[in-house]
């Protein structure tokens, strides 16, 4: 399957039948001559030879989840993005040119040749740290704490320069200047590397260190996602509100018997947030367009997820699960784990209910076929196509989170028809929340760090509240997902489910899920709407010197949000006001038809 490709939204779960939370706008019609589109922002190419820094090529992942169109080009136009050093002195001098006459440049890398037009001196290199956001016009949205850095180089602000953010012992770690009649944000912070290194974290080949205060034993002998996590469990963790201290003689003991550190913040999130308003920023002080696409349609400020994973295969279990997500009002992706299987008519019941079937990968037991491998991965996904006689078996979940190496298992899952991916989450009582700092689907970067595999990354954030989680982190799981826009993922089990206190909490889950706004959707759904707003691409053009708002979509796209600043509002059609990364944009929520359709923007 090709990256990005739309699949089959005209099935169960797919995006076809969404429910429309606004009206959608009628498309005025394709365009038989369009008008030729200007992409919001350019990724830098440089003519002169040089090296890619390691992290640049997932700056097109980050543009793309955002639905930003982008070029890459040694033109500059629009709002330039840097994310490799720029080290030729010509190369220096254009950009100089393009920010003085008007232009806007966001430097993501080192500054390398590009120190003095930002305005910065270069100083030591920075491993690993917590960089603090302090208040400034460029960002509209600011976070709860310092954010943890993965890589980057102190700053010195010249005179004229301001600073963004600070690294621990005062350098700077982003800043701002004027030149000429443009503006320049510069990132000390590696900010490329922060969001993969903490959404991918590091290879797992042996047990990661548990956290000091006993919430969060990772040295359990199995090798697991949460082993390579990039977070610090000593400072990017915090207690849910309001709770006590933890005691000093805590156990890891189930039922969780109180509130522990969680990690409650997406880092990852925040970073490519950072990015996205210091792109807007620019745009707006420079009146460049870069309009975007909604991360989910009809208006949606976020959506949830609910998963179930089949341990054991008991008729009973599943049939308490049955009975629990039809009292939720609640379809969810049911993850079947190999051997055994439930009676054959309650696979049908299961897809009856409107839940999607998946595989529970389970590389824990170690036989021929349930041990680490892609034969295992395959013959699993053939015995889980078998039991529930459905081909299109497209989400996976492992396991007890089971990991090794790095990027392999999405190299399998391509391999074997896995489409979306939802193993990195927790395990453990004080990794719950976001330990892989994210809220957002993305496709993962593969290990030549230019490729990304064509498996979607859905994070998972609690299991079985009032069992393996405490009931205080939810509301904090689905506020940090709203806040940025995302999916909170919480995943159930059967044996669970039978008992009261967690039956109760999954029902009262699904009510604050929806009293928030958030629809609960199936990791199937959530893969095919993905794939399919890849496929829209949103520009703006000059026609007849009146600014035209440009859509083309590979495949109709029913309730496509698309969010424009205020000052470029479409002329002669209903539009409403939201707030996304703390940024105000105006948005027109239409059924985009295949081809190209162009509204007129107000002068």
């Amino acid at each position: 399957m090709a990256l990005y490709s739309a699949t089959a939204l005209g099935q169960a779960g797919g995006v076809a039948t969404a429910p429309h939370l606004l009206e959608p706008v009628p498309s005025p019609g394709t365009t038989t001559d369009p008008t030729p589109a200007a992409p919001g922002v350019t990724l830098w190419a440089s003519d002169a030879p040089g090296t890619r820094a390691p992290w640049a090529a997932y700056a097109t992942e980050v543009l793309a989840h955002a639905g930003i169109a982008h070029t890459v080009s040694s033109d500059a136009s629009g709002v330039v993005l840097v994310t490799s050093p720029v080290t030729d002195d010509d190369d220096a001098a254009r950009l100089s040119v393009f920010v003085a006459a008007g232009g806007a440049l966001v430097i993501a890398t080192a500054p390398g040749a590009l120190a003095a037009l930002a305005g910065v001196e270069e100083g030591a290199t920075v491993e690993t740290a917590r960089v603090a956001v302090v208040p400034d016009e460029a960002w509209t949205h600011l976070p709860p704490r310092p954010l943890r850095a993965v890589g980057g180089v102190e700053l010195t602000p010249a005179p004229g320069t301001r600073t963004l953010a600070t690294w621990p012992g005062g350098a700077a770690a982003a800043t701002a200047r004027t030149h000429g009649g443009g503006v320049v944000l510069m990132f000390g912070a590696d900010l490329l590397q922060s969001v993969v290194r903490i959404q991918q974290g590091y290879p797992v080949t042996q047990d990661a260190a548990p956290a000091s205060d006993g919430t969060a034993p990772r040295d359990d002998g199995v090798l697991k996602t949460e082993d390579g996590m990039a977070l610090d469990l000593e400072t990017d963790r915090a207690l849910p509100p309001g709770a006590p201290p933890v005691g000093t003689d805590y156990g890891h003991t189930l039922p969780a018997p109180s509130p522990v550190p969680m990690v409650d913040v997406p880092y990852a999130d925040w970073w490519r947030s950072l990015l996205l308003q210091a792109i807007w920023w620019g745009a707006d002080a420079t009146d460049a367009a870069v309009p975007w696409l909604g991360y989910w349609p009809s208006g949606l400020e976020g959506i949830a997820h609910m998963s179930h994973d089949s341990d054991h295969n008991e008729a009973a279990d599943g049939r308490a699960a049955l009975d629990a997500f039809a009292a939720a009002d609640v379809r969810v992706t049911w993850c079947h784990i190999y051997p055994g299987g439930y009676p054959a008519e309650m696979y049908e019941e299961i897809a009856a209910a409107g839940h999607e079937h998946a595989l529970h990968y389970d590389a824990m037991h170690g036989d021929a076929l349930t041990s680490w491998g892609r034969p295992q991965l395959r013959a699993q996904h053939a015995w889980a196509q078998a039991v529930t006689g459905r081909e299109r078996i497209v989400s996976n979940k492992n396991h007890c989170t089971r990991w090794e190496g790095w990027s392999e298992l999405y190299a399998w899952c391509e391999q074997v028809g896995i489409e979306i991916e939802a193993s990195r989450g927790p395990s453990k009582q004080g990794l719950v929340g976001f330990p892989f700092g994210t809220a957002h689907v993305a496709f993962p970067l593969a290990d030549d760090g230019v490729r990304r595999h064509d498996v979607l990354m859905l994070p998972l954030h609690a299991q079985d509240l009032a069992w393996a989680a405490h009931p205080s982190v939810r509301d904090v799981i689905l506020d940090g997902a709203q806040e940025q826009h995302g999916v909170a993922h919480f995943l159930f089990h059967g044996p669970h489910l039978r008992r009261p206190a967690t039956r109760a909490e999954c029902l009262a889950l699904a009510d604050a899920a929806r009293e928030r706004g958030l629809e609960w959707w199936t990791s199937d759904r959530i893969n095919s709407w993905e794939r399919s707003r890849r496929g829209v691409r949103v520009t703006t053009a000059h026609d007849g010197g009146r600014r035209v708002l440009r859509v083309d979509a590979a495949a109709p796209v029913a309730g496509a949000s698309i969010l424009l600043p205020p000052r470029l509002a479409p002329e002669g059609v209903p539009v409403t006001h939201v707030t996304r990364h703390g940024r105000a944009f105006v948005q027109l929520v239409t059924d985009l038809p295949a081809g190209t359709t162009t509204w007129t923007l107000e002068p």
